[in-house]
């Protein structure tokens, strides 16, 4: 399969896994009223937007050469990384100090259904564990096309 298809199934099952995530993430947090629970599944919606950024970035940098870019897209996928980074960080970053106020100011929290905290922790390692695997694949054989190591 040629890097270009790799880049976009790694990114692509990167977006299901954080989707997923995040899914159980907002249910577990929604069952047990844990505020930090919530604020993880806000983190969730932004690794999942970030996905999508990546996911412009990878078609955009694909576009071939023409007059105004005659070296081709390539470097968009740089400007679209850089976006979506600053998203993660911004939107993950707003909740938690919401989330951590809110928390202060009512006086603390206190949950039921803690149980549910351990699912969704099991949850998040097969998910990302799957689209951790998928990524150091893709490095290898990125690795082996270019005659280097990881």
């Amino acid at each position: 399969m040629p890097n270009k298809d790799q880049s976009l199934v790694t990114v692509l099952l990167a977006l299901a896994a954080n989707l997923g995530v995040g899914v159980a993430k907002l249910v577990a947090g929604l069952l047990s009223g844990s505020g930090a629970l919530l604020s993880e599944a806000a983190h969730s919606v932004g690794d999942t937007s970030t996905q999508i950024l990546l996911l412009t970035a990878v078609r955009r940098s694909q576009r071939p050469a023409d007059r105004r870019h005659p070296f081709g897209y390539g470097k968009d996928r740089y400007f679209w990384s850089l976006l979506a980074a600053m998203g993660i960080l911004v939107s993950g970053a707003a909740f938690s100090v919401y989330q951590g106020i809110r928390s202060i100011s009512e006086g603390g929290e206190q949950t039921g259904y803690v149980w549910v905290n351990y699912l969704v922790l099991g949850i998040a390692l097969v998910l990302e564990g799957t689209s951790l695997v998928q990524a150091v694949r893709q490095l290898r054989r990125e690795a082996v096309d270019h005659r280097r190591t990881v």
